[in-house]
């Protein structure tokens, strides 16, 4: 698996973290989506930062096993992908298409669903 950035660290814990343990979820969530230190971290949980570094390593291995096995963000991912083609391919349809006028707001209202507001 590619090397995570910060968004898809979000969205894999979104995904997976019911799938890890309280202390996981927990430094994971300071460390990417607070920004706290390690050392901030280790003050606040009364552990090494070495310990710290090793829980968010053990993480980011389990979330990208759930991934690889489950594949749940490549399939939103491609959703999304296909979702915007064919928002564009509808933007592109002249005016007087037949059903356009039914289909228009569907689209429009999966896309929203999907995050996809600027439709």
């Amino acid at each position: 698996m590619k090397a995570l950035d910060r968004v898809d660290r979000g969205l894999l814990l979104d995904l997976y973290g019911s799938l890890l343990t309280d202390r996981q979820r927990e430094i994971w969530h300071l460390y990417y989506l607070e920004d706290w230190s390690l050392a901030e971290i280790s003050e606040f949980k009364g552990i090494s930062r070495a310990a710290v570094y090793d829980v968010l390593e053990r993480t980011e291995r389990a979330l990208a096993d759930y991934e690889v096995r489950l594949g749940l963000l490549a399939a939103w991912q491609s959703r999304r992908q296909v979702l915007a083609e064919l928002v564009a391919a509808v933007a592109a349809l002249p005016p007087d298409t037949p059903g356009l006028s039914r289909i228009r707001p569907l689209v429009r209202r999966l896309a929203e669903e999907e995050g996809l507001s600027d439709v």
